[in-house]
């Protein structure tokens, strides 16, 4: 026989990994190509001439001079507003903090050309409160909690979106699609 609370401990493991099966099964996942459904035709151009400068300062002062008209063209998507969600992405701290961060950003994979990628566009961003804390890596994970369409500005990036995140676990980089 095992030791005294052996038991115990082996059952509250099973509830645990249920518990958490069941927060995944209950959320809809979600992609970054979800997250921009909802960009207004009338910022095609503007959108495509940000996202295909050939120069990755270009680009940067881009988004530091146009940051507002950025934002109106991408509004977020009103039918994700208070949802349960699950998405794959990269862990961004917003300080130079990398155990028990309880916020950060959730963002696609950047521009591996340059040494210091421009900002994603704020509907490509999401601010995470995850309560429990991470050590994050650069390694991808998947976040599910409940996503609000919340816009907001670190010092870092304008964000469309917050996520108030119960789980937090790795991902392959091939869940983390941008295109998706």
């Amino acid at each position: 026989m095992g030791r005294p609370g052996t038991e115990r401990v082996a059952l509250a493991a099973v509830l645990l990994s249920l518990w958490h099966g069941v927060a995944w099964a209950d959320s809809l996942q979600v992609s970054w190509a979800d997250l921009r459904a909802n960009r207004p035709a009338s910022c095609a151009t503007l959108l495509e001439n940000y996202q295909s400068q050939p120069q990755c300062r270009q680009q940067a002062a881009s988004a530091r001079l146009l940051s507002s008209r950025y934002q109106a063209c991408a509004p977020g998507v009103d039918a994700l507003d208070g949802k349960i969600v699950r998405i794959a992405g990269y862990a961004h701290p917003l300080e130079f903090e990398f155990r028990d961060v309880k916020n950060f950003l959730l963002i696609p994979p950047l521009r591996q050309d340059c040494s210091h990628p421009p900002p994603p566009l704020p509907d490509q961003v999401i601010a995470v409160e995850f309560p429990d804390g991470m050590n994050v890596t650069a390694d991808p994970v998947w976040v599910t909690g409940t996503l609000h369409l919340e816009p907001g500005k670190t010092h870092i990036v304008t964000t469309t979106y917050t996520l108030r995140a119960t789980a937090v676990t790795p991902a392959n980089i091939p869940d983390v699609d941008a295109g998706n």
